[in-house]
C-alpha cells in the first residue's frame, strides 16, 4: 500500500486529536468527543489500511479494533494482534464513550463533562502509541 495515502490519513487523525484538545479549552466538549472519534476511526483504519492496502467501512472503534486484530493474527503477528485486543478490552468504557458520542454530538444531545473528554483524549493518545508500536514491530 502506498504509504502516502496511509501517512496523509494518519495526519488527519493527529489534526482530529489536536482539534479535540482546542475544543476543550474552548469549553466545546461536544464537538471535542466527536473530533476524539474521528481521531480514533481515522488512526485504526491507516493501520489496517497499511496492512491490508483496503479499509473498511465501520465507525466503531472496537469493531475497527477487531478487524485490526483479526488481520494481525491471520499475519501470524500474534503478539501484537494481543496488544490490540487487550488495549480494546482494557479501555472497553472509554472507547463505548468515544462511539457514542460519534452519534450523540451531532444531534445535541452529547452530555459530555470536561472529565470524560479528558479521559476520552487520554485514551485516543494512548491508541495512537500502541497503534505506532505495533506497525514498527510488525512493518519495521
Amino acid at each position: 500500500m502506498s504509504g502516502e495515502r496511509v501517512d496523509t490519513i494518519k495526519e488527519r487523525a493527529a489534526a482530529f486529536l489536536g482539534l479535540a484538545r482546542e475544543l476543550v479549552d474552548r469549553g466545546r466538549l461536544d464537538i471535542a468527543s466527536f473530533n476524539v472519534h474521528q481521531a480514533c476511526q481515522l488512526r485504526v483504519k491507516a493501520s489496517v489500511l497499511r496492512l491490508l492496502g483496503e479499509m473498511p467501512r465501520i465507525h466503531s472503534i472496537r469493531e475497527l479494533l477487531g478487524v485490526l486484530a483479526k488481520v494481525l493474527e491471520e499475519l501470524d503477528y500474534i503478539e501484537a494482534s494481543g496488544r490490540v485486543v487487550d488495549f480494546a478490552r482494557g479501555n472497553r468504557e472509554i472507547l463505548i464513550d468515544i462511539e457514542s458520542a460519534y452519534t450523540e454530538s451531532r444531534y445535541g444531545l452529547c452530555a459530555a463533562t470536561r472529565r470524560s473528554v479528558d479521559m476520552m483524549i487520554r485514551v485516543a493518545e494512548d491508541l495512537f502509541s500502541l497503534l505506532e508500536e505495533v506497525e514498527e514491530s510488525v512493518l519495521g
